[in-house]
């Protein structure tokens, strides 16, 4: 009699609806009445949904949330309470999202004698919107495991990005950089050469590109960074983005201005051993050919000798100075461990 009273309580639209599924439940949670919709969706259930526990069709994670709306029906019998459900897949594999509401049926005596439940499936919807979230977080980290500074610049050159490794290579915080120009990064006697050449990127090549390397950018504590920019763009809802990668050179130069400082100073080594060097090994080995074998203490060998010791202190002067360039021009060439590598 009482299961009467509560399917009387719904409309014949909503018992006939193709869109909606209509479900109708006691105090205790226990289905009253389901509409033709809701069954065939769910029959592989049960093929009596009548009397059996509503739980037989949600997710168990759902329980605690069913029991929140449920007692907010009870004590606000005039609302609806929207909620979403999962609901079991025929396949047994994962759930259906479905949006419902849920509102309170009274008896003449305006008690609660069950809930009437109308909903209808925005798993399209949700499940979009989950994918949505999982894409913006593989980009995320994606973004983040670039092991280099990365911005990304509007066509006015106003930061709207910046990656983490941004933040510690060039020392400026998010509240600091964002929405500043791109310039805060060039130094003074730069600017304008390094304003037009990115002017002339966003109006006439707006493509992958590798500027030259060996830029001077400058940290938050004005110091000199030597970098190689990367150049790519892209448009959002029409607007121009244009992603800038920035790779930290400053050990790469200084390393490549040592060996050049180096081959320099060899090329001079070498050419004293080519020319200086063998002025006095040729004096020495000419004037050794002067030297009177039969006679040693002629006057001859005496000049000879004398000739001889001053090629020879030539000689070692010249191999000093030779030791002496080497020794100054000796310098290692650092490797950097980037903090990203594990070896």
């Amino acid at each position: 009699m009482q299961d009467e009273i509560l399917i009387n309580h719904i409309s014949q639209s909503l018992i006939n609806s193709k869109i909606y599924d209509v479900v109708l439940t006691d105090i205790n949670g226990d289905y009253v009445f389901v509409n033709e919709t809701f069954h065939s969706r769910f029959s592989f259930i049960t093929d009596d949904f009548t009397g059996k526990p509503s739980s037989i069709a949600m997710h168990p994670d759902e329980y605690l949330k069913i029991e929140e709306i449920v007692i907010k029906c009870f004590a606000n019998p005039k609302h609806c309470f929207p909620v979403e459900l999962r609901k079991p897949l025929q396949t047994g594999k994962g759930y259906n999202w479905t949006q419902w509401e849920f509102s309170a049926i009274l008896d003449n005596n305006q008690e609660p004698i069950g809930i009437l439940c109308i909903g209808f499936d925005i798993t399209g919807p949700e499940h979009n919107n989950l994918q949505l979230k999982e894409f913006q977080t593989k980009l995320t980290k994606t973004i983040e495991s670039i092991p280099h500074p990365m911005l990304i610049l509007d066509d006015e050159q106003n930061i709207n990005y910046i990656n983490r490794e941004f933040e510690v290579v060039f020392g400026f915080s998010i509240s600091e950089i964002i929405g500043k120009k791109i310039e805060i990064l060039f130094p003074e006697h730069h600017k304008e050469n390094y304003n037009r050449l990115l002017g002339n990127y966003i109006t006439e090549n707006q493509k992958k590109i590798r500027v030259n390397p060996y830029r001077d950018f400058k940290n938050n504590k004005n110091e000199n960074i030597t970098v190689g920019i990367s150049l790519n763009s892209f448009y959002d809802n029409g607007n121009l983005n244009i992603i800038m990668i920035i790779e930290d050179l400053t050990l790469a130069k200084q390393n490549q201005d040592t060996i050049i400082n180096q081959n320099n100073a060899f090329r001079q080594i070498a050419w004293k051993h080519s020319h200086e060097l063998r002025k006095p090994v040729a004096n020495i080995l000419g004037l050794s050919n002067l030297l009177d074998i039969k006679d040693l203490k002629s006057e001859t060998n005496y000049k000879t000798i004398s000739y001889l010791r001053e090629a020879a202190n030539e000689l070692d002067l010249i191999t000093q100075s030779i030791v002496k360039e080497a020794i100054e021009n000796e310098c290692e060439v650092e490797f950097e461990k980037n903090k990203r590598n594990l070896f």
